[in-house]
């Protein structure tokens, strides 16, 4: 068995365990919005073998580039690759939101967030599946014992929430009426996400360039989440609960 494996299993069960309670409690504590997690769960592998994979390669096939090649590839290329990820995963991520039984689950902007949020979240537990499965199957960081994977527990902990937000933030802006809008805001803020790892692979950013960045991007994710999220407020002198929400 290889070494990422165990904290591949240890990454999701966390991930899964924080992000779907998280889910629960500031939802209202139903199950409603985490029964959809499930349904992006094999979004990543499909989206990845099915979609950017063949892209990819078969646009680097017509144009005769190797995708391998580092600062050597033509920047068009390295542009074209770069954007393969906001641009397929954001519109695979809230396509499950187009199934009649979800959209029903869609009544406000409320409804709308949690929808998304907990779609993207299955995707991104699903996409660390996928990663850890790609990593064991190439064999490749074998030597290593399974603690020295650290970086992915880590990393995919706060991705799982960023892909929630993203979706979270689509599905929102859609149900106000500009889907459009909603999807170039996903697409973006992705895009902005996987800038400093990029850079790093490519030798042009450090590796703390690329924390950096997920760590921007994570606490501008936090501050929203607080800002669009539905409220829940106590009338004062009363024993009613007054529901109010910034995002309708």
């Amino acid at each position: 068995m290889h070494p990422i494996v165990p904290m591949a299993v240890i990454a999701v069960v966390f991930s899964a365990t924080l992000w779907c309670g998280m889910l629960w409690l500031y939802s209202g504590r139903t199950m409603r919005f985490i029964r959809l997690v499930p349904l992006g769960l094999p979004l990543s592998a499909i989206v990845n073998m099915l979609v950017k994979g063949p892209i990819g390669q078969g646009v680097g096939e017509l144009s005769g580039i190797d995708p391998g090649l580092g600062l050597q590839t033509p920047v068009w290329f390295l542009i074209f690759l770069f954007l393969l990820a906001p641009v397929f995963e954001e519109l695979i991520k809230a396509a499950p939101a187009l199934i009649p039984s979800v959209r029903r689950l869609i009544e406000t902007p409320g409804d709308a967030l949690w929808t998304g949020m907990a779609l993207g979240m299955g995707f991104g537990i699903g996409e660390a599946i996928y990663l850890a499965w790609q990593v064991s199957a190439s064999g490749a960081y074998g030597e290593y014992p399974w603690y020295a994977f650290t970086g992915f527990f880590g990393e995919r902990l706060l991705v799982v929430f960023m892909h929630g937000m993203m979706t979270g933030l689509l599905v929102l802006i859609a149900k106000r009426g500009h889907p459009v809008l909603g999807y170039l805001a996903a697409a973006g803020a992705h895009a902005l996400l996987n800038s400093g790892a990029v850079l790093y692979q490519l030798g042009l950013a450090p590796g703390w360039a690329a924390n950096s960045v997920l760590g921007v991007m994570l606490l501008v994710a936090v501050l929203l989440f607080e800002r669009i999220r539905p409220k829940r407020v106590a009338a004062e002198h009363s024993d009613d609960v007054i529901y109010f929400s910034s995002a309708e």
